[in-house]
């Protein structure tokens, strides 16, 4: 596989996991307004928490990026996602849910633009629709499968592994960028 190929999946795992986790929690609201014994409107913020976080950091990545290099970006960021998504999952208050929400928002929100301008440095100006459709494929499916298997996971486990489901995509792409990306 060349590196650009690599560069690619990398960036489109990260995509993968930001898009899941932007529509997964709302079908987990029911059974997380029981555990947390609040109303379906307040859960709202926990899936505007991570649009928060997505938000906020986007900025930054930029800077970031200068500072620290985009290999080490996207290896925080994916380090910060997974230890909020598991965090979020443990969650014993609807405050601390949203809290980790919003650190796993922001650990994603710093997939996309990073990921994004890596990826798309490696391809010429006459290469890049292909690798845009191979984008616009994760950005329609991801969106669509979100709910569904969402609702699998609250019916056959609990609300709690909409978080959890994501951890092992996410340690398989950090494990991927730690051997693929250069520095």
């Amino acid at each position: 596989m060349t590196y650009r190929s690599k560069v690619a999946v990398v960036y489109l795992l990260g995509f993968f996991l930001d898009l899941i986790n932007m529509f997964i929690a709302s079908v987990a609201f029911p059974a997380m307004a029981q555990t947390f014994n609040t109303t379906p409107s307040a859960l709202a913020w926990v899936s505007n928490g991570y649009i928060v976080g997505l938000t906020i950091v986007i900025p930054f990545s930029s800077a970031l990026t200068r500072r620290k290099g985009s290999k080490r970006i996207i290896l925080f960021s994916l380090f910060l996602f997974s230890v909020a998504s598991a965090a979020a999952g443990l969650s014993a208050s609807l405050e601390g849910a949203i809290l980790w929400r919003v650190l796993q928002g922001m650990g994603g929100g710093l997939l996309i633009p990073v990921g994004q301008a890596l990826t798309w440095q490696q391809f010429k100006p006459h290469e890049r629709a292909r690798l845009s459709s191979a984008v616009m494929l994760v950005a329609l499916l991801a969106p669509a499968c979100s709910p569904a298997l969402g609702g699998v996971l609250v019916q056959t486990l609990s609300w709690r592994w909409i978080f959890f489901a994501t951890l092992p995509v996410a340690a398989a792409t950090f494990v991927l960028a730690c051997l693929w990306l250069k520095h």
